[in-house]
């Protein structure tokens, strides 16, 4: 059975999950999507990177979309997709914003007994400046699969 994920729901995926991936244009006009942690708060994504590629094009196009997903198997399966705006964070809002993915990251590491290496952070991990940014939500959806096994 397929279906439309209620707002709750798609609250509910948004909040428990820390991958997603986003999708931009380049400034070839070429489409890409790149896997991101992220930590949401029900307005907002917020992730960090080194400066770079995927950076510098959500900056000249920040009309950007999210997708977070949670796959079962082939049959179960769940899915929201956000569009939004991407925004660099500057100062406190930029501390702000790695200090909640850093949080969200080590709950989800403790909760699921997860190696050392993953309770830090990216920023931690590398030990280099780096960019923190908020992606506005817009609009948002989702669907779902279910085989009715469970």
């Amino acid at each position: 059975m397929f279906g439309e994920l209620t707002p709750n729901s798609i609250e509910a995926l948004l909040h428990e999950e820390v991958v997603a991936r986003i999708g931009y244009v380049d400034r070839r006009g070429l489409p890409c999507i790149v896997p991101i942690t992220y930590a949401y708060d029900g307005r907002a994504f917020y992730g960090y990177s080194l400066l770079g590629a995927k950076i510098e094009h959500m900056a000249a196009n920040p009309r950007v979309c999210v997708e977070v997903d949670r796959v079962e198997n082939a049959a179960d399966w769940c899915s929201v997709i956000a569009r939004g705006t991407f925004e660099r964070l500057h100062g406190r809002a930029a501390v702000e914003a790695v200090e909640r993915i850093s949080e969200r990251l080590r709950t989800v590491a403790a909760a699921t007994a997860a190696p050392v290496m993953a309770w830090r952070t990216f920023v931690t991990r590398t030990d280099g400046d780096g960019i923190a940014y908020r992606i506005q939500v817009t609009e948002k959806h989702g669907r779902y699969s279910t085989s009715g096994a469970g």
